[in-house]
């Protein structure tokens, strides 16, 4: 069994799962915290409630890296009592986690918080780097809350780093599976102007690029994403491209949110964008299997 251990708080969903199978294949051992303690393949499973910091540190002592996936879904409709749930649930567990490396006597080497490109705001056209400034929507303010429960935890001995996650295009779940069928059924079409950003990433690649920030020394905030950001109507028409659907009409603004509310979904997370750069990855050499969007679809979508 490796002795480097790896532990993955909220790690039992879809990135998860895919992280586990990098980590494992590149020779970790990994562990996946959550409620239920429910094992995920190729990782053990433990309980943990993602507020107690005290319970966290048998579970993370001595461990290679921490990474800390846990955030209750921000594809939902927004409301008073959701958008607490989502500030609350990263931020109190980030908070804890910070406590629980600050009480170990052999802390974790390094620290992985995840973050979101939702960080920057709708920012239009601008290139973004990790440099940025932050948004003042919610998406911003939550991953600034969340960034700075990470940031401020006194843990010295631990390398920390914000991993600033785009629109993970994987099989099995994520945000392509319901495009695909959208587009299947005729109805993959650019939404609103069809021009604000999709900092998209393959899900394999983000799962390596989890593994090169526990393996480099990198610090600080890290843009999860491909390097070929594209617009929201290029994202449609190559997936009618792959998928052999003909061209159809952009859905008007006003329509997809009256429909998206009803579905339960916060329309603004569709209708605004934000033109991501992985400026801190590429310059310390990740090399990406999937820049382009269409190998990532040759890819997801060949037989």
């Amino acid at each position: 069994m490796s002795d480097r251990h790896v532990v993955i708080a909220g790690g039992s969903g879809f990135i998860g799962g895919a992280l586990v199978a990098q980590l494992v294949a590149s020779g970790y051992r990994c562990t996946v915290l959550s409620r239920s303690g429910r094992a995920v393949a190729g990782a053990s499973g433990a309980v943990w409630d993602a507020v107690s910091a005290d319970a966290l540190v048998p579970l993370i002592e001595g461990a290679e890296a921490v990474v800390n996936l846990v955030g209750e879904p921000i594809v939902q409709r927004w409301n008073e009592d959701t958008k607490r749930r989502i500030v609350d649930s990263r931020v109190n567990s980030t908070r804890a986690v910070g406590e629980g490396i600050a009480k170990c006597s052999t802390p974790p080497r390094v620290w992985l918080n995840a973050s979101g490109v939702g960080y920057y705001g709708d920012s239009g056209d601008r290139p973004l780097s990790e440099a940025s400034p932050p948004g003042t929507d919610f998406p911003g303010r939550v991953a600034q809350l969340w960034e700075g429960a990470c940031m401020e935890a006194a843990t010295p001995q631990t390398r920390k780093v914000v991993v600033r996650i785009g629109f993970v295009l994987g099989r099995g779940g994520g945000a392509l599976k319901p495009l695909v069928a959208l587009t299947k059924a005729f109805m993959g079409s650019a939404i609103g102007t069809g021009r604000q950003y999709v900092s998209w990433i393959h899900l394999a690649d983000l799962a390596r690029l989890f593994a090169f920030l526990i393996e480099n020394d990198v610090h600080g905030p890290v843009n999860a994403t491909a390097p070929t950001p594209v617009r929201q109507g290029e994202l449609m028409a190559a997936l009618r491209r792959h998928l052999g659907r003909p061209p159809v009409p952009p859905v008007p603004a006003p329509l997809f949110e009256a429909v998206s509310r009803l579905q339960g979904v916060e329309p603004e997370l569709v209708l605004r964008g934000q033109r991501a750069l992985p400026i801190a990855a590429q310059f310390h050499g990740f090399d990406y299997r999937f820049p382009t969007l269409d190998g990532a679809l040759n890819d997801l979508l060949g037989e």
